[in-house]
């Protein structure tokens, strides 16, 4: 039995659904804008999921173009 570690299930799946995504069009989509002064866990892990995604086979990444790999 493989345990992975925890991941992002909803960016898996807008990077899924579009299978090839830049890194731009994809932090736009799925970051939201915040007010000056407020803080979004959202904003703020998103480089460190797409890492773990990345670490655990689901997506590469190169040259800031995201594709998904089917597992």
């Amino acid at each position: 039995m493989r345990i992975g570690k925890p991941y992002n299930a909803t960016l898996l799946s807008i990077i899924a659904k579009k299978e090839e995504i830049t890194y731009a069009e994809l932090q736009k989509e799925y970051c939201v804008p915040t007010p000056p002064g407020v803080v979004s866990s959202r904003n703020i892990m998103f480089d460190a999921d797409l890492e773990i995604l990345e670490a655990e086979g689901y997506i590469s990444r190169v040259d800031g173009l995201i594709t998904y790999i089917r597992r």
